[in-house]
């Protein structure tokens, strides 16, 4: 037993729906076309409003990123280097003080 009857002219009309041309239903509204309308018109303030990151900005952060990285592995090699001539300078000043 149905709740609610479905005429049959209302089930003839989504049938009909279905196959109507594909001018007519791209001209009907709907909230599908409007947000789309609407985020094209704003994309670059509601970007900027909510912070969003864009494929330049990851572009630019994974430049970044490689530059940062490069520049820590150099450090590194600076670093032992460093270390190796600190101690080699300890060692002669010892060698100084000592007198040997």
């Amino acid at each position: 037993m149905d709740m609610y009857q479905t005429f049959d002219r209302t089930r003839n009309y989504w049938q009909d729906l279905g196959s109507m041309s594909g001018s007519f239903v791209n001209s009907i509204p709907t909230f599908d076309k409007q947000l789309d309308s609407f985020f094209d018109r704003n994309s670059e303030a509601i970007i900027e409003e909510w912070g969003l990151v864009t494929d330049d900005d990851l572009r630019h952060i994974k430049l970044k990123l490689e530059f940062l990285s490069y520049e820590v592995s150099r450090l590194m090699v600076e670093k032992t280097g460093l270390e190796k001539r600190t101690a080699e300078l300890r060692v002669a000043i010892e060698e100084l003080e000592t007198g040997t």
